[in-house]
């Protein structure tokens, strides 16, 4: 609750007086909204937090990147819309620390956040995150906004610029700078930087990603405090006191944070490292074996989502993002009724979870039906319009069913939240080499690759690329350095047998289908891969059946029903290739494949 000092008659600075109890998430809305500031200039956007008032003078501490720019003028606006130009502006004294202050004169009296004791925001602590976010296309203007959370990891040593405490509060563009409080309503931390932000262009301050790992992070109000009097700055009119720090010794938060660190840098297999020494430090941290099988889904690793999702769930068998990130890895490995089971439990647990329903549209896209993966990805969507790369695997669902005027705007949306979106990169670079625009697709699937070098993904789209051009070289070379990074790439083994095959290297064709079975007994590509070599080898009935098994992972396959239909002319079942191929043209069709759908119907009238 507020209360309002006054002494002489003369009306003192408004203080807010917090109980020893936590407040209520209203409550604490209620002291965000009042502290909560926008830095802004005509280009720019940024928040801060009110944490002094010295008579009409105002102190603002804010994250220096939101303030950096010597030549700009900056202006403090409120929520109701109240402005003031900025009077000072001091940065931290090295400018190694991603902190600044500002000042703004008023004779208003506007209230002044308490800094608290970040030592005590502990892994499972609630956290708020307030700011400004910018106007982008998924947000018409830009509003106040107020999310929460949870702490994450506190580490006992700042990392770069200072970061050193990561929550999972949702947060957006515009809202650096802006102030992260606990639940008695003190400010623990300044949001500085949410996933991905180390790539991010200056303009682009703050941009998600698709999933929301708990790498939101912030700078410690004990690194401030500590640096206070070094920027002229006394709270309450008194030099502020240092606050001892953390013991120095090694904790599992520390390996944490230097693994997310490495998440936001895009360097995952860097990440997994991070956390595996996380979770040997601490086995039962869930929250670390969420973020390692989120970093896994990365690379494709299905199989150790699955497992780290699984022990997440032996710890909290009630986590919605841990059933969500198993079904996703269910996903990966061709299990998709276990899969839509995870996800639907995920959902039922928790209706409002973003990530939940990307994840179903995901794997309505490859399992069911693009329109539904659409549906899917809209609801997503509607609870977090900036989950950026919803957009992206939408673009590619609106671009099967034959709309790439709206798939090239969901790119575009895409890039506006996170200009170093990878996967929108690489989506948009496979499509667009496969609608006949090679130079410009190749371009973005070479910058989805500069994104994140040490992922096998961007090199297999590319020998994908390549192959669907005819060049089996060039495929085969990007198909080998996707496994130099990911020796057990079960579909790269695949698609590079195909692509041996197609040079008429057959035994060497064979061995990669085989080998990518080996990995996984369930891989649909491995199977239409052996299939393509019983073709070869004019082994109709062994690739029937092995079209048949890719067929009961994915029904919803053209590519599997063009291979049956392929075998059964092989057979001279005129009949039986018929069926499949006419299978395969409405579901080539369908997809708006309108290439693949017009040789399969030239196929379907020589065996009339």
């Amino acid at each position: 609750m507020k209360t309002w000092l006054a002494a002489g008659g003369i009306i003192a600075p408004l203080i807010i007086v917090l109980p020893a109890t936590p407040m209520s998430p209203t409550e604490v809305a209620k002291i965000a909204k009042s502290v909560t500031v926008a830095i802004r200039t005509p280009t720019d956007r940024g928040s801060g937090a009110i944490i002094d008032r010295t008579g009409n003078t105002y102190t603002v501490l804010t994250a220096a990147h939101v303030v950096k720019k010597a030549d700009r003028q900056y202006t403090i606006e409120f929520e109701d819309g109240q402005k003031y130009p900025v009077s000072g502006r001091q940065l931290s004294p090295k400018g190694n620390i991603d902190l600044a202050i500002v000042k703004f004169q008023s004779n208003r009296s506007y209230p002044v956040v308490k800094i608290g004791d970040s030592n005590s925001a502990v892994e499972g602590s609630l956290a708020y995150v307030a700011g400004f976010p910018l106007a982008t296309a998924a947000i018409s203007e830009s509003v106040y906004t107020f999310s929460d959370g949870k702490v994450t990891a506190n580490s006992s040593k700042p990392f770069d610029n200072g970061y050193s405490i990561v929550y999972s509060c949702n947060t957006l563009p515009g809202m650096s700078g802006g102030p992260v409080l606990n639940e008695r309503g003190e400010l623990i931390a300044i949001h500085g930087r949410g996933d991905v932000q180390a790539k991010t262009q200056p303009s682009a301050v703050n941009a998600n990603v698709w999933v929301k790992t708990g790498f939101n992070l912030g700078i410690p109000a004990r690194t401030f405090i500590n640096m206070a009097s070094t920027m002229g700055v006394k709270l309450g009119g008194q030099t502020a006191p240092a606050i001892a720090t953390q013991p120095q010794s090694t904790t599992a938060d520390d390996f944490f944070v230097t693994a997310a660190t490495k998440f936001t840098q895009g360097d995952y297999p860097g990440a997994i490292a991070g956390f595996d020494r996380a979770i040997a430090s601490k086995p039962n941290y869930t929250a670390a074996y969420i973020a390692r099988a989120e970093a896994n889904l990365y690379l494709e690793n299905s199989s150790e989502a699955i497992r780290d999702a699984a022990l997440a769930l032996k710890l909290n068998p009630n986590s919605d993002d841990a059933y969500a990130l198993r079904g996703a890895g269910k996903i990966g490995i061709g299990d998709s009724q276990g899969a839509f089971i995870d996800l639907d439990r995920a959902i039922s647990l928790n209706p409002q979870s973003a990530r939940s329903y990307f994840y179903r549209g995901f794997g309505e896209m490859q399992y069911a039906d693009p329109n539904k993966a659409i549906r899917s990805i809209n609801r997503a969507l509607a609870i977090d319009p900036n989950l950026g790369d919803a957009y992206s695997v939408r673009a590619v669902a609106k671009y099967l069913i034959g709309d790439p005027q709206s798939s090239d705007s969901d790119f575009n949306r895409a890039l506006q939240i996170n200009r170093n979106s990878f996967l929108a990169y690489a989506y948009r670079g496979f499509i667009k080499v496969n609608a006949g625009k090679k130079d410009a697709g190749f371009t973005d699937l070479a910058k989805a690759i500069s994104i994140s070098p040490r992922n096998p993904i961007g090199y297999s789209l590319r020998g994908q690329a390549y192959a669907a051009l005819k060049d089996y070289p060039r495929a085969i070379v990007q198909f080998n350095r996707a496994l130099e990074i990911k020796p057990n790439y079960d579909a790269v083994y695949a698609y590079r047998g195909i692509a041996y095959m197609q040079q008429q290297n057959f035994q060497q064709g064979y061995a990669d289908v085989e080998k990518a079975l080996q990995i996984n007994p369930n891989s649909e590509t491995g199977y239409q891969g052996r299939a393509v070599y019983y073709i070869y080898r004019k082994d109709f009935g062994r690739s029937i059946a092995d079209a048949n098994r890719a067929i009961a992972i994915n029904g919803v396959s053209p590519d599997s029903y063009f291979i049956k239909g392929a075998s059964y002319i092989g057979l001279l079942d005129r009949t039986q290739a018929k069926l499949a191929l006419q299978q395969a043209a409405n579901l080539y069709q369908k997809r708006g494949n309108r290439e693949s759908y017009q040789e399969v119907m030239t196929l379907l009238r020589l065996v009339q």
